[in-house]
């Protein structure tokens, strides 16, 4: 798999959010990032979101990391927003500028979500080109099939 190095100006992402961490998402019974990507769709969250700028364009946006992949981090779900402050029911993060590593999803489904996240972790734990910053890395889905995994890198 060879990313390629993209650069990504900041962006507003507004939508809902939960702190977990890798080992918590690893075990079905403690797992809530499946339950909040179908809660999102479920009960039309994007519906409430103000000032969007490209309702086709869902993040999935992991910021706040306590540490590195190991550690805890925050997942936002959300649209591109041009608000400037957070609404009620709402959080808000930015995606920070600069350079980032994409990976195109080549299968549109949970499993191939995985499987690509599995293979930046083979990435990084092999190649010494790059190096992951852990400020903000995002999932951005355009459309049902068109996926790709952001990483921010130093």
């Amino acid at each position: 798999m060879e990313p390629i190095v993209k650069h990504v100006d900041a962006k507003t992402i507004i939508g809902v959010t939960l702190r977990t961490s890798n080992e918590r998402e690893s075990h079905p019974d403690t797992a809530s990032i499946p339950i909040m990507w179908r809660n999102f769709f479920e009960y039309n969250v994007m519906a409430g979101i103000p000032n969007q700028l490209d309702p086709m364009s869902v993040y999935g946006v992991y910021s706040q990391y306590e540490s590195d992949q190991s550690g805890e981090y925050d997942l936002l779900i959300g649209l591109e927003s041009g608000a400037t402050d957070k609404p009620a029911n709402f959080n808000m993060v930015t995606i920070a500028e600069g350079n980032y590593l994409v990976f195109p999803v080549l299968e549109a489904s949970p499993d191939g979500i995985k499987d690509t996240w599995a293979g930046i972790e083979g990435y990084f734990e092999t190649m010494d080109t790059h190096k992951r910053a852990f400020t903000s890395d995002f999932e951005l889905y355009q459309g049902r099939s068109d996926i790709a995994i952001y990483i921010s890198v130093i």
